[in-house]
């Protein structure tokens, strides 16, 4: 079983993880369909990224393995606050935060054991896992279940080694699917699961979130993070321990001097982000950078002011659309992004993904 933990710092990790904030209500439902009998055989959890997508994955997956009777409609009381918290005193929230259940397998990109790097992708290796211990006698509880996070990572081959555990669901088995993108994901896949959909958390919450693992955070920072974040506090909580807001900053002053960039700035950039030890600050800013063309094509369809976290950049932004249409600036987004994909599968030299990433913008940018 994978053991790999997030990127989080002082934040546990997803499975170690004893509370979620702001999904009260998709909670619910998953405790009253799996109360009343109704529980689909695969679940996909669809959502923004690092909003507590598997976080949820693992609630529910506790909840059910520690619900051994087989009667589910008796399964619970009257009295069932509709919630699938568990304790962390509890042994199969111990297990589960351990990888060490024997009925819960979960799928994620694991370690290359020729290069000791985390692959790029789940491999078709490791999906085909998945029906082989689906089909298996529940050993510790009632049910087996698998979580694969996120099914987005899946290569072609993987998507379609799952296909047949959710075509032809082994009986007490359960598959929950955490996916980011799911418009990305085939219609056979989206067609044999329930789908639910977490939206990104009020700013109540988020604000809640964060400042239980960042108490020493200014609200100025906090508001600066959830623009960032577009509002996911996992995502924050990374752009927070990276020193994303610098990171931003250096990335966006280098936006502003285009069409005329500043290459030696550029190289600078590239060289620090290409040191070893630097792979989550290279994907930070890469997604900072994609987020910034994101933007840059929402504001221009939709015609709306954003507020500025670096002085300038709006303007920066009017330029841009001023010099070239909103249809060249949204296929560049996808260039670079199918770029950026492809650096993390087949690690690409980092420092020339970014140089490659400025000089595209720059030569569109040209008046």
């Amino acid at each position: 079983m994978s053991k790999n933990t997030n990127d989080l710092g002082p934040m546990p990790a997803p499975r170690q993880t004893a509370t979620l904030i702001g999904h009260e209500k998709v909670e619910a439902k998953l405790a009253n369909t799996f109360e009343y009998g109704r529980m689909a055989h695969a679940l996909l959890l669809a959502g923004p990224r690092g909003i507590g997508k598997a976080t949820l994955a693992y609630r529910f997956a506790r909840h059910v393995l520690s619900s051994s009777t087989p009667d589910m409609k008796t399964m619970f009381t009257e009295k069932s606050d509709k919630r699938l918290t568990l304790s962390p005193d509890n042994e199969v929230f111990a297990r589960v935060a351990s990888g060490g259940h024997a009925d819960l397998l979960v799928l994620e990109k694991g370690i290359n054991p020729r290069t000791g790097r985390l692959r790029g992708e789940i491999t078709v290796d490791e999906a085909r896992q998945l029906h082989r211990f689906l089909c298996l006698t529940p050993v510790e509880s009632s049910w087996r279940i698998s979580i694969v996070d996120a099914v987005d990572e899946m290569n072609l081959n993987a998507a379609n080694a799952i296909l047949k555990s959710i075509e032809e669901p082994p009986p007490r088995a359960i598959l929950i699917l955490v996916s980011h993108a799911p418009g990305r994901l085939s219609a056979t896949i989206r067609s044999r699961c329930q789908q639910l959909n977490l939206r990104p958390l009020s700013q109540q919450n988020f604000r809640t979130v964060i400042k239980t693992v960042h108490p020493e955070l200014k609200n100025s920072e906090i508001i600066t993070l959830a623009q960032l974040s577009e509002g996911s506090p996992g995502r924050a909580l990374v752009i927070a321990e990276l020193d994303g807001i610098q990171l931003y900053q250096t990335l966006v002053s280098i936006l502003i001097t285009v069409p005329a960039i500043d290459f030696e700035s550029v190289h600078a950039f590239a060289d620090e982000l290409s040191r070893k030890g630097s792979e989550g600050r290279f994907n930070l800013a890469m997604e900072l950078l994609l987020g910034w063309l994101s933007c840059l094509v929402r504001t221009g369809a939709q015609k709306v002011l954003v507020p500025d976290i670096i002085k300038g950049e709006g303007a920066a932004r009017e330029r841009f659309i001023s010099v070239r249409g909103l249809d060249h600036w949204a296929e560049l987004w996808e260039n670079i992004n199918r770029l950026f994909i492809r650096s993390e599968r087949v690690h690409l030299d980092r420092k020339q993904v970014l140089l490659s990433a400025y000089t595209a913008i720059g030569d569109l940018a040209q008046a």
